[in-house]
């Protein structure tokens, strides 16, 4: 396993370099075909172009160890102190270097298993689930790397592990709505609320403040109202904290009743190419990426792109 990861890291730091000595061909193909319109890479002005230059260039020694899933639950002891970490930090049942070898009591309830070095390698274990296939899923992810073709520069250097975690439900037996909290300089501009992503997915954006923002993206089916969570307070406080080092972050919570839970940090979201539903909102965000607008919200952010005539932009980018 280990002789397997270093030759994919090789490969990885390969094409990494092939990439950049030709001026990251593939990459601005990917952001061409999914955002529909060029990327500037060098001189970011949107958000995904923003997201895209942070993979590239930005080499923050803090964004690996927060963006690995086992190694962020230090992080958050560090900076909320250990009494607060340990009421938000879900319990970890175990941390696994091969992905083969489980305690015996683990099975007897379910959990989440999470690959700790990307986004998208979860799995929920129920009791009775197949031992065999659940290892055998642990052992493929234990072998890849993640993002890589997109220059995701956080993942590449984590140790991977796979940990298995409680699953938090409610009241109802459900699990908790995703909060996403996305902070820019260390101050929550955004949320998105997403429900139900095991059966019926939908969601609504909201500001700080828990006014609705439309035109996000409506690719899926959106929420009638913002929710109203009593511990709402607590989760800007938290994730504003937690995000205080970085330019852009995205802190990932639940909450069940009062109480909060931490999901996960994450730095490039969508791999900068997740399609906003306009060019004007995708510049919008990208204007908080400049301290200078730490004290704008995203409305502001709006308005000024809106009514500036200066950037010489079309109000929607030509397709080439």
């Amino acid at each position: 396993m280990r002789f397997t990861g270093n030759l994919g890291k090789i490969k990885d730091l390969a094409y990494h370099y092939k990439e950049k000595v030709q001026g990251f061909p593939v990459l601005h193909r990917y952001f061409q075909r999914y955002n529909q319109y060029p990327l500037k890479l060098w001189y970011p002005e949107t958000n995904n172009e923003h997201i895209v230059h942070k993979m590239v260039f930005d080499r923050n020694p803090l964004l690996v160890l927060t963006s690995d899933k086992v190694k962020v639950r230090d992080y958050v002891r560090q900076v909320l102190g250990h009494q607060q970490a340990e009421e938000i930090l879900i319990p970890a049942f175990h941390i696994s270097r091969t992905g083969r070898d489980f305690p015996d009591s683990i099975w007897k309830e379910e959990f989440f298993m999470k690959a700790n070095h990307g986004s998208g390698m979860n799995l929920l274990v129920q009791p009775g689930d197949d031992r065999q296939q659940v290892y055998k899923l642990a052992q493929e992810w234990l072998s890849v790397s993640y993002g890589q073709e997109y220059h995701s520069w956080a993942y590449r250097d984590i140790p991977r592990r796979i940990i298995c975690e409680k699953v938090i439900r409610d009241r109802q037996g459900k699990i908790p709505m995703d909060i996403k909290l996305y902070c820019f300089h260390g101050k929550v501009k955004m949320v998105l609320f997403y429900k139900d992503r095991f059966e019926t997915p939908c969601r609504i954006f909201s500001d700080q403040f828990l006014n609705p923002i439309p035109g996000v993206q409506t690719n899926m089916d959106m929420m009638d109202q913002v929710p109203q969570y009593p511990a709402f307070p607590k989760m800007l406080t938290i994730a504003e904290k937690l995000a205080k080092p970085f330019t852009y972050a995205r802190i990932d919570l639940y909450s069940v009743e009062d109480k909060v839970f931490f999901g996960e940090i994450t730095h490039y979201t969508g791999a900068g190419i997740e399609k906003l539903d306009s060019y004007e909102i995708d510049l919008a965000l990208g204007l908080l990426w400049k301290k200078e607008n730490i004290h704008k919200n995203l409305s502001e952010c709006r308005e000024e792109i809106q009514s500036t005539k200066t950037r010489n932009i079309p109000a929607s980018p030509q397709l080439f």
